[in-house]
């Protein structure tokens, strides 16, 4: 068995270990057979016996393998599971290292147990702290943590650990140079980011320092980064010791020694900070963080690691309070990929933050420049002496304007890094240009920009002017949030103006600087901007679309996926690219003027991050359990934006190039960097992507302009339906919606009218009383006052509007059912069958329509003006009623299982005797001390309601009574999922059931999420015939339903797991499902409205009947014919809705045979439907 397999969804790797290392720890497995199948164990190297080998006890006898090995630590100085004393608990240390001289002194300790670092480094500070241990160790054999204990308060960062027959002076004290710090990069040999390491040195010390944080780790970075810039110099890379260590020296030493350099990067570096700034971090403090900081290589081949660490240190009051974010590295990435800008021409970034986009240019640009010479770019290139081609690129023609100052501190600091001191980083506010002139003039603004802004103004068009710039390309990311309100500036934009030509009283800050940017560009100039996704597909923005289109051509638009700058916000984004036109070659690139040209859309489909905001990357296709380095020993993240060094595959960036040279466009004209267009590689690459290529005239400026408008299927099902006879669904019917949505529970409590929700409708077509149980309720009073609401009647349609937007049902049986703002309706419906429209509507070719439909900027949803674009297939009559005789086939089908499931329940209560009995409407009980709060512990009077008490003694009257908890092998809630935000690694995990899929009697598994495994010896899981509970929730508390799948899940923490072997899975949910069971979960369940639970120790004081084997095989054997009726029904709306789907993209008569074959396949018979 390989260690792979073992630490499969677990948290544990392996990247700390060696080959030689893992091959040693696999050759001593063996399997032994329990009843859950084959066991791994091992021989302890430390205990000597036989262990489980579970991933924690794998990490453990790798490290074990370390420590004897690599370190020569004998096994008398190591123990495992050490006991360590807090008052009269002991815990248990995975495992320690005894003092040499002193062997009952702990001196290393190793903590395994907690797979996160956070709660492995509080554990071994508890340890230390216990047991006075000066060296600790943390890992999960993916990262690694090394400390030294100083005080009881302090976790210094060390190196390293020290061998058998070393000190911890004497690694302290190594001579250590740029190429020792190039091969023991803290971030690639413990696999962190820059970003945790400062995310620990808050917790550690930063963050009751009482000093500026920000500051204080900016001026240690900097001054970090001129000690390794310094070193990088001539032939000092092997010879000359960092300086930036913590030596062992005292900490007023240290303190002492790293404020001197950072005078000398101050001055090396001048205008980042003030000639008086000086390092403000108490001794102590100092010596934390530079130990943290010290085996961090922050110099590499894109300053990603530095940018990453100051995007997470430029707070939200600096930054996100006006929608500024930083960009992504692989989305700057691929926008210079795509732009392709030469060492010829200007760039420029307008709202530039950390200055991604110019860095990221210069790079570009300097790989040209090295590859006309031969060279290479190594990974300590930006430290490095370049040629001067590349330095005067960077002083003359890269421009970066920001109007936060701590971002363009941060921009001055990686252009001064990467230009070799020169850089052209302005703090202007882009979109006020009028002020310039006063700002210009402030002394101390004039001391740290006059060079650069000279350089700046010399590229005016109007020399007296700073509204027009001749730059060839810009890149921006401009801030996305927030509105311009000063008549002032408004009056200086077009865009600014009503469709009267009044000025605007507000304008949107991202609205402004699309035309701000395009008076930077001379004509030809080629823009990338990231916009949010409302002005690609508002409809109240078409003149800034049709404002880009007069004055550019569209190249292309990129949907970026929403987790993009999550953690930040969710806001969904797109990146539009332009080329202002231009006839004349004489003031700049060709861009002829054209009435019609192709434009290419793309959507990723690789998130790059999680839902929470972390990176995603690239695993090891060659090293299972290990992530796939770049040949900088960088992480690659996992996108499809381009292919990166040639290790993942060609994405959207390669796509763009080939279509661009199709296009012969001026930008990607061919030259020795540019190879020929390659007709096979592009139809590959888009055959292999979210992408397509749509003609500008056949683009509605008026609708939609995003990429995920364009999406391959969409236009498909868009060219199929146009060879066919359609209606536009506005002329099929009236639509409406509601405003109104209760927040207060008490409007649900004697309601009377079904109130449709988006929950009512995606699992379920059919909107029948036969379902009543499923539909909250508000009084009808409420509707006939018309407080926003609006009702449909019977033959309506129901469509999903947010959540889960698209999902149609139909009303069935109801007069009138009430919307709640979650949906939209369709009343009237005219000149089409209602049935036959609803097939339709849940078909792929109408549904995808709708999903086409949608709009998304924090989450998906459907407007009713969108709705009414969908194009409906106008079928025969003759087919519409046969796909109508189905629909209503599937709900008799649905109407018979739900007759067998009440059989079966009225087969329980007869038995029982309360198939008529109904509970007592008394509300008063007199109970003695003892028989209240002594016997139960409860004091609150709805437990001792008499209706309670009535049903026991009505039950005890005719059988014997049980608690559950006594028939029970398992009762046990389920815990939080961790979910899987990829939905191509689904098969490391199991689907989640939560109280939305536990119905009555049926257990949905459909749309469920995925996650993986919890990290324990014996993770909880749901088998076949358990029973599942909902244990929390008004309205869906105690629903209960057998789990018939063979498909194992996983509980989420609303959901408990019962397991039997007493009674019949499906006889028991049929019991708790029933008034009994009902009235046994309104008696134990604990809280208020709102905040009501239903605990496993609760559940088991039910008391329940076992009944004889034949009644629970009677009951079980109605629920099966119930769950087979039902399953046949899902299986004729499958068949309907192919029908229709078959109909279209062949012909009626085809399908017509189709459908009638599928249902004599499955022995149901239409004839009998008159309906």
């Amino acid at each position: 068995m390989k260690l792979a397999d073992i630490l499969k969804d677990s948290n544990y790797k392996l990247s700390q270990f060696t080959a030689a290392e893992i091959e040693q720890l696999e050759q001593s497995i063996t399997l032994k057979t329990t009843k859950s199948g084959e066991v791994p164990y091992t021989v302890c190297l430390v205990r000597q016996k036989a262990i489980k080998l579970t991933p924690e006890e794998a990490i453990r006898q790798l490290y074990l393998q370390v420590l004897i090995d690599r370190l020569h630590y004998p096994l008398n100085r190591i123990q495992v599971e050490y006991g360590v004393n807090f008052g009269r608990e002991v815990k248990r240390a995975d495992i320690v290292v005894m003092d040499k001289d002193r062997p009952n002194t702990v001196y290393m300790l190793v903590e395994l147990k907690k797979p996160k670092l956070k709660d492995g480094k509080d554990q071994l500070r508890s340890y230390c702290n216990a047991t006075g241990a000066p060296i600790a160790v943390w890992t999960n054999g993916d990262q690694i943590s090394y400390y030294q204990r100083k005080d009881p308060n302090y976790f210094e960062d060390i190196p390293g650990l020290p061998n058998a027959n070393q000190t911890l002076a004497d690694i302290l004290q190594i001579k250590f140079t740029l190429e020792d710090l190039i091969k023991n990069d803290k971030l690639v040999k413990e696999n962190k980011s820059l970003k945790t390491l400062i995310e620990e040195m808050e917790d550690e010390v930063l963050a009751n320092a009482g000093v500026d944080v920000f500051e204080e780790l900016f001026k240690l970075i900097f001054t970090k980064l001129y000690d390794e810039w310094y070193s990088g110099q001539g032939n000092r890379r092997k010879t000359r010791s960092l300086e930036f260590r913590n030596t062992g020296q005292t900490e007023a030493a240290l303190r002492s020694k790293i404020q001197s350099l950072f005078e000398k990067a101050k001055e090396r570096w001048p205008g980042v900070f003030s000639e008086g700034a000086k390092i403000s971090l108490t001794p102590s403090h100092l010596s934390v963080c530079v130990s943290s900081l010290e085996n961090v290589k922050l110099f590499n081949s894109n300053l990603d690691v530095i940018d990453e660490a100051f995007e997470y240190l430029i707070n939200q009051s600096s930054k996100g309070d006006k929608g500024q974010y930083f960009t992504p590295r692989y989305v700057i990435d691929m926008c210079v990929k795509m732009l392709n800008p030469k060492e010829d021409e200007y760039m420029i970034d307008t709202a530039a933050g950390s200055s991604g986009f110019p860095v990221h240019t210069m790079f570009h640009v300097w790989q040209q420049i090295l590859a006309d010479q031969g060279l290479e770019m190594s990974h300590l290139f930006t430290a490095e002496m370049k040629p001067p081609e590349c330095d005067e690129y960077v002083k003359s023609k890269v421009f970066s304007i920001d109007f936060d100052e701590k971002a363009v501190r941060v921009a001055r600091t990686l252009n001064l890094i990467a230009g070799d001191g020169e850089q052209n980083v302005l703090h202007l506010n882009t979109l006020d240009y009028e002020l310039w002139d006063e700002v210009i003039e402030q002394e101390d603004w004039d001391d740290t920009y006059n060079r650069a802004f000279s350089r700046l103004k010399k590229l005016r068009v109007d020399k007296t002017s700073y509204q027009r710039f001749q730059f060839d390309v810009l890149m921006a990311n401009p801030p996305f949030a927030g509105d311009i309100k000063e008549p002032r500036m408004i009056a200086r934009y077009d865009l600014a103006k009503k469709p009267d030509g009044k000025w605007q009283t507000k304008v949107g800050r991202d609205i402004l600087f699309i035309e701000r940017n395009l008076d930077f560009l001379k004509p030809g100039g080629r823009m990338a901007i990231v916009l949010p996704q409302g002005r690609f597909n508002n409809s109240s923005d078409k003149n800034i679309r049709d404002f880009i289109a007069e004055r550019c051509r569209i190249l292309a638009v990129v949907g970026l996926h929403g987790n993009t700058f999550k953690p930040h916000t969710g806001t969904k984004t797109s990146v539009l690219f332009v080329q202002k036109w231009n006839n004349d070659p004489k003031v700049g690139a060709l861009c002829p003027r054209r009435d019609d040209y192709n434009i290419f859309f793309a959507t990723m489909q690789k998130s790059g991050k999680d839902n929470s905001g972390e990176k995603m990357y690239v695993k090891d296709p060659n090293n299972p359990g290990f992530l796939l380095l770049d040949n900088n020993y960088h992480l690659i993240v996992d996108h499809d934006l381009f292919n990166h060094e040639g290790l993942t595959q060609d994405g959207i960036a390669e796509a763009f190039m080939e279509f661009a040279k199709k296009e012969n466009l001026s930008f990607f004209e061919p030259s020795p960097s540019v190879t020929p267009f390659d007709a096979v590689r592009y139809q590959r690459l888009m055959d292999g992507l979210e992408a397509a290529v749509v003609n500008f005239s056949e683009i509605d400026l008026g609708d939609r302009f995003d990429a995920e408008y364009f999406w391959k299927d969409s236009l498909r099902i868009q060219a199929v339906l146009k060879q066919r006879e359609t209606e536009p669904f506005r002329n099929l019917g009236d639509f409406v919606a509601s405003a109104f949505y209760p927040a207060a529970t008490q409007l649900y409590e004697f309601g009377d009218t079904p109130f449709i929700r988006c929950v009512d409708c995606i699992n379920y077509p059919l909107i029948t009383q036969d379902q009543d149980d499923l539909f909250e309720k508000i009084p009808f009073s409420f509707v006939e006052e018309s407080k926003g609401v609006n009702v449909l009647e019977k033959g309506d349609l129901v469509i999903t509007k947010v959540g889960s937007p698209c999902y149609t049902s139909i009303v069935e049986d109801y007069n009138v059912v009430a919307l709640s703002r979650t949906v939209l309706g369709i009343k009237k419906i005219r000149n089409i069958d209602p049935y036959y429209l609803l097939v339709f509507l849940r078909s792929r070719l109408g549904f995808q329509q709708l999903l086409r439909q949608r709009e998304l900027t924090i989450q998906y949803q459907l407007t009713l003006d969108r709705v009414k674009k969908v194009s409906i297939y106008k079928a025969s009559h003759d087919f519409q009623s046969l796909i109508r005789k189905a629909a209503l086939k599937y709900l008799d089908l649905i109407l018979v299982s739900k007759s067998l499931y009440k059989q079966a329940e009225d087969l329980l209560l007869s038995e029982l005797g309360l198939q008529d009995w109904q509970p007592t409407e008394e509300t008063v009980a007199v109970k003695s001390f003892a028989e209240s709060f002594l016997s139960s512990g409860r004091f609150d009077a709805e437990y001792y309601q008499p209706k309670f008490d009535q049903l026991i003694e009505r039950l005890e009257e005719k059988v014997e009574l049980t608690p559950l908890g006594d028939l029970l092998t398992l009762n046990q809630r389920g815990k939080q999922p961790q979910y899987i935000e990829d939905e191509n690694e689904y098969e490391l995990g199991l689907p989640v059931v939560n109280s939305k899929h536990v119905r009555e009697g049926e257990v949905i598994l459909t749309d469920n999420r995925y996650a993986y495994l919890p990290e324990t010896d014996d993770p909880l899981t749901i088998q076949t015939d358990d029973v599942l509970i909902n244990g929390t929730g008004v309205g869906t508390i105690g629903r209960c339903a057998p789990y018939l799948y063979e498909q194992e899940a996983l509980p989420d923490n609303h959901v408990t797991i019962l397991r039997t072997e007493a009674l019949d899975p499906v006889y028991l949910s049929i019991y708790l499902n029933s008034i009994i069971g009902k009235l046994l979960v309104e008696k134990h369940f604990k809280g208020s409205s709102g905040q009501i639970e239903l605990y496993p120790n609760e559940i088991a004081q039910f008391l329940v009947w076992e009944a004889p084997d034949s009644i629970q095989q009677k009951i079980r054997s109605q629920i099966e014919s119930s769950h087979q009726k039902r399953e046949q029904s899902k299986q004729l709306l499958e068949i309907a809705k192919t029908g229709v789907e078959r109909a279209i993209e062949t012909d009626e008569a085809t399908a017509i045979i189709w459908i009638n074959k599928q249902l004599e396949e499955l022995g149901i018979h239409l004839s009998n439907i008159s309906k």
